[in-house]
């Protein structure tokens, strides 16, 4: 759900000490669309790309 990825996405951030939004940060994911929210809510300026595996 949108709520657990947010849970998780907080911790993300605490643990890995990602500063400014996400600015420099990369990350590749499948298509979740909880994780996708989520990303956008807590790392908008991080890029966020999905796994070309997972879009095929």
């Amino acid at each position: 759900t949108t709520e657990t990825w947010k849970w998780f996405i907080g911790l993300l951030i605490k643990d890995l000490d990602i500063n400014d939004q996400g600015a420099g940060w990369v990350f590749i994911s499948d298509q979740q669309k909880g994780l996708i929210n989520s990303m956008r809510d807590y790392l908008p300026r991080a890029q966020h790309m999905m796994c070309a595996r997972h879009i095929y």
